[in-house]
């Protein structure tokens, strides 16, 4: 087992971890798509309403909304980053033990075979 797997797999998980807290979260909608659908939802009315005094409340309304939606989906992939990190220790840690007991076996193997071979 190489030694150095964990550091490998430390530095990889960091390497995705920055790359993830460091980029933007893709979770935007357009001013252009805001007005579009509070444009379609007036026309669907019967009342009269200020177009503009609606279109600045959604607009800040969404911005709120997205700002809410990046924080969770920042949380939801670190947790998904750390789940990996502990499934990738536990299995080099499993890979460790097996090495350390096949090494266990050999010794006895060669142990059972020396004592064989003396009586």
């Amino acid at each position: 087992m190489n030694k150095a797997a964990p550091l490998i797999v430390g530095v990889f998980f960091l390497i995705f971890f920055g790359l993830f807290l460091g980029r933007q979260v893709p979770v935007a909608i357009t001013q252009d798509e805001v007005l579009a659908a509070v444009n379609d939802a007036i026309a669907e009315m019967d009342a009269q309403v200020d177009e503009t005094e609606v279109g600045q409340a959604v607009s800040k309304s969404v911005e709120k909304l997205e700002e809410r939606q990046k924080r969770r989906l920042k949380f939801l992939v670190s947790a998904y980053f750390v789940i990996w990190l502990v499934f990738c220790l536990y299995v080099l840690r499993i890979a460790r033990e097996q090495s350390r007991l096949r090494q266990r076996l050999d010794q006895l193997e060669s142990h059972a075979d020396l004592s064989g071979e003396s009586s």
